[in-house]
């Protein structure tokens, strides 16, 4: 399971902490689900401008993805679901930057901002094959309200990935933290649970977080140094004889 901690290696911004985008410009009104429900036109005209419009959290936080690349902590992951270690990737990250390294079975769990999301039947299809010329943008399928997919505060998460996020939970035999602070439900209860049903917990983070007290291992420091390293031991068969 993955979180901010891992973007920000990728130069992404966090929200909070001395340098987040929150911490700089206060936490948006566009980022609750009730604002968006109450009057979508006016949530997509002024996020349509926002995303062209230096100096707010929503042109900062595009113009910061649109350039990021997958760091080595995002391929090392990639890798170890290559090699049968990793059966499922669980990211908090909006970003895509887990399928860009080459992530198969993820479950984004926040949603993907490259993609859009119709509130009434689900429909999901990526943003780029969509042109927005009217707000809010229509379903083609069921004439629903189209938003983004990115999940907004007080929105349920969609039942089929927070589903199968827990399924992913109960059946693992190790549960390997990256980047997250583990401060966001219920993505900081997966850890847990798999916990009681005698998962092994590995974190890997610069610093101490919620989760390091239920963690069996911890590694201390970037992921992008740490990973790749835990690839080279695990492929190499390194971890058998320490």
């Amino acid at each position: 399971m993955t979180g901010a901690g891992l973007s920000v290696e990728s130069g992404i911004p966090s929200f909070r902490g001395p340098d987040g985008l929150w911490t700089k410009y206060g936490q948006p009104s566009n980022l609750s689900y009730g604002v968006f429900s109450r009057d979508p036109q006016d949530w997509w005209e002024q996020r349509l401008s926002d995303e062209v419009t230096p100096g707010n959290p929503t042109y900062d936080l595009k113009d910061a993805v649109d350039n990021a690349e997958p760091n080595p902590g995002h391929v090392a992951i990639a890798q170890l679901e290559d090699a049968g270690i990793i059966r499922a990737v669980i990211t908090q990250n909006v970003d895509d930057l887990h399928g860009r390294a080459g992530s198969l079975h993820l479950l984004e769990i926040h949603g993907n901002r490259n993609y859009l999301r119709c509130i009434g039947c689900g429909w999901r299809r990526p943003r780029a094959e969509h042109a927005i010329t009217d707000v809010p943008p229509v379903c083609v399928e069921c004439g629903g309200i189209i938003k983004l997919d990115t999940v907004m505060f007080g929105e349920p998460i969609p039942r089929a990935v927070l589903d199968a996020c827990f399924a992913e939970t109960q059946r693992c035999d190790a549960m390997l933290l990256v980047g997250t602070s583990g401060a966001v439900n219920p993505a900081a209860q997966l850890p847990l649970l798999a916990r009681e049903r005698g998962a092994r917990i590995i974190e890997v983070n610069p610093e101490p977080t919620q989760l390091t007290a239920a963690a069996h291992v911890v590694v201390t420091g970037p992921s992008g140094d740490m990973l790749p390293r835990i690839v080279q031991a695990l492929c190499s068969g390194e971890y058998r004889s320490n």
